[in-house]
């Protein structure tokens, strides 16, 4: 059974947003449904997925409810998903399983987060670590201390510096550039980052991602066709799970269900990294980007770093790899977040991303993690 995207839509990421939480979510909600190339009615929606973090990011639980209204309050079902930073794929992951086994022909996904509605970075933080393990949280270690340990673990392994760390951010900030939905569109160098102060060795403020609010939503189809001339067919959606604990895993240098899951999504796709054209990846740190790239195939361990440093995953590269401006330019709305990268792919094989269009663009890939690596989807997209 063939099943697509057949429509995106996303607000702005914004650090602050003066937008309430109920009107972003009735803007994306009626802007992905008049986005449909044919058109669908609101009675055509089967069912809706709400991806969503915290009820403290925004002040609204039961918000599926919320959505139906929007839509009239017809037949349609729906619930809401919390993943930790996973949330929106594993709303991609649970609408990919309802279309395939027919129980549903097509599905509305509307993920948002909006951070700023708490009012300091340490009451954020108290939220994000509860996504941890509980180890973890009572010793109060927040996530940018947990991918400092990491990043320090491999740096001692692969004599990384922390100026490789740094081109992640600069590649991505210079994609953040050329997309208007970003939150921070600003230039930067190495020297940049490596003055920003450190949060957590070796990690800096430029090399984390930003607090963020932001919603985006997709239309997905079990009859793509019926809806539009230019669908973008879903190869392979995978999701894979490692110990909660960094202090469990018997490598900090690994991302173990990134490489689990990405091994499947190829797999089932009968793809390999090769065949690739365009990546989203979940670089909520600058050595989480890194280390994606090995655990996808995209390079031996510990030769990551080889990728950004020969130009392969910048704009102009082989593969390039956050277009959008990632999670560290474009931003980290939670709920928000992987819905947006489906989004970024679905714009990129219409050829629908203007400057940031990536040519020629046929098969893209879309990574998307929670904690520090504990939940990961890989979903393959194809024209």
């Amino acid at each position: 059974m063939e099943v697509g995207v057949i429509s995106a839509y996303s607000l702005k990421y914004e650090l602050r947003t003066p937008k309430e939480v109920w009107d972003m979510i009735k803007e994306v909600t009626e802007g992905v449904i008049r986005k449909v190339d044919k058109g669908i009615s609101e009675e055509e929606i089967d069912l809706v997925i709400v991806s969503n973090f915290s009820d403290r990011f925004g002040g609204l639980l039961h918000t599926a409810p919320l959505v139906i209204s929007h839509l009239g309050l017809n037949s349609t079902k729906g619930f809401r998903v919390e993943n930790a930073c996973v949330s929106g794929g594993t709303a991609l992951y649970l609408a990919w399983n309802f279309l395939k086994s027919g129980l549903v022909r097509n599905v509305l996904i509307v993920g948002f987060e909006k951070m700023s509605y708490l009012p300091s970075s340490m009451e954020i933080n108290e939220v994000l670590m509860l996504a941890g393990h509980p180890d973890e949280v009572l010793v109060g270690s927040p996530f940018v201390s947990l991918y400092a340990l990491i990043a320090a673990a491999y740096m001692s392994k692969y004599g990384v510096k922390e100026e490789d760390l740094a081109l992640i951010a600069v590649k991505n900030h210079e994609n953040g550039l050329r997309n208007p939905l970003a939150a921070m569109q600003k230039k930067i160098s190495v020297e940049d980052v490596m003055k920003s102060p450190y949060i957590s060795w070796p990690l800096k403020l430029y090399d984390s991602s930003l607090i963020t609010d932001g919603a985006a939503a997709l239309i997905l189809s079990s009859e793509p066709r019926k809806y539009t001339d230019a669908p973008v067919m879903i190869r392979a959606v995978a999701m894979h799970h490692d110990h909660p604990g960094v202090f469990q895993r018997d490598d900090l240098t690994a991302l173990r269900a990134v490489k689990k899951a990405g091994e499947e999504a190829f797999r089932s796709a009968g793809l390999t990294p090769k065949d690739i054209d365009v990546m989203e990846v979940h670089d909520a740190f600058t050595i989480a980007e890194i280390i994606v790239y090995e655990m996808l195939g995209l390079a031996n361990r510990g030769r990551g770093v080889d990728l950004v440093r020969n130009g392969v995953t910048t704009f102009n590269g082989e593969i390039p790899v956050n277009p959008s401006g990632g999670l560290k330019s474009k931003g980290h709305p939670i709920g928000a977040t992987g819905v947006g990268m489906v989004a970024e792919i679905y714009w990129q094989l219409r050829g629908e991303a203007d400057q940031r269009q990536v040519p020629d663009a046929e098969v893209g890939l879309v990574e998307n993690h929670g904690g520090t690596g504990a939940t990961s989807v890989v979903a393959i997209f194809g024209r």
